[in-house]
């Protein structure tokens, strides 16, 4: 996951290799961001925009919150991080925050604790620590959802969480400490960190072929690190995951079947895959819009 933050691979004979990847930040458990020119903000649409900080335990965390012009109480959204220094504006990535302004959504984005004008220390996350990691940036995102539930202009039963690629492990995990209102993921793992960096280092800084990827992974016996599918399980939050059918970062094929096995025993999930699309995957509005529309948020 790359495109979205930096990943560090299974340690061990590769460390060189891991090195690598952690400094052009090709992974998604580093899954870098995906890239594309930053969206210029929804003016038009956003009534006012103020910044300033909002404290997660000791940390406090930089933000930029734009509230549309629409009567409140309104729905707000608090964004996630994909891997890597990302900042506030990461969230313009694909106009996916300015996509929320339009439509009437506040969003509250934020620097990653040790980055930008955060406070606090970045760590980047290894298959040793990234429960550890994760279970940090969650509670920040969990403190924006709260921060955002004591204001006048928010509806505290309409705030949900939104990020890509290394977001989709720590989404679920805020999402379960703060009971948001939903989960929008775009090219976010189900799998554990482990075995998405084992895949990503088989296709992702290689030209081989994805399917090449997915027969690997019955071999791996690395560290898993962290595992999001017990907190998918325990989970009644709506969710919808958008992802790339040729996607190099994640294994796509695998992530949609813990996610079919999660909606056959219940759990309020959708996923829509799209075929040829790889990691930079652009949110697709039609699919949010009419998902938003279904759940009633």
């Amino acid at each position: 996951m790359k495109g979205l933050g930096t990943w560090g691979l299974e340690l061990g004979p590769r460390v060189s290799l891991i090195i690598l990847i952690a400094v052009i930040g090709v992974a998604c458990g580093s899954a870098a961001t995906p890239t594309a020119p930053t969206a210029p903000a929804a003016t038009s649409a956003s009534g006012k925009v103020t910044t300033g900080v909002f404290a997660s335990g000791q940390v406090q965390l930089s933000y930029r919150l734009d509230i549309p012009a629409h009567t409140a109480p309104i729905g707000a959204v608090v964004f996630g991080h994909g891997s890597g220094l990302q900042t506030k504006d990461s969230c313009r990535i694909f106009g996916l925050a300015d996509g929320f302004v339009a439509r009437g959504y506040a969003t509250l984005c934020f620097d990653k604790r040790g980055v930008g004008q955060s406070t606090g220390q970045y760590m980047p996350a290894f298959p040793q620590n990234s429960a550890a990691v994760f279970d940090d940036l969650s509670d920040d995102i969990a403190a924006g959802v709260q921060f955002l539930r004591n204001r006048p202009e928010i509806d505290p039963h309409r705030v949900g969480l939104a990020g890509a690629s290394q977001a989709g492990w720590i989404l679920p995990l805020a999402a379960q400490k703060s009971n948001a209102a939903f989960m929008l993921i775009n090219v976010g793992p189900t799998v554990s960190y482990g075995l998405e960096n084992f895949y990503s280092s088989i296709v992702e800084i290689t030209n081989a072929p994805v399917e090449d990827g997915y027969k690997a992974l019955p071999s791996f016996t690395g560290i898993h690190g962290f595992d999001p599918k017990p907190v998918l399980e325990s989970l009644n939050v709506p969710g919808l995951w958008l992802l790339g059918g040729d996607d190099r970062s994640i294994p796509t094929p695998a992530t949609v079947a813990i996610l079919e096995q999660l909606i056959a025993a219940g759990k309020p999930y959708s996923h829509v895959v799209f075929p040829g699309m790889g990691h930079n995957l652009p949110p697709s509005w039609p699919h949010i819009d009419a998902w938003l529309a279904k759940i009633g948020k």
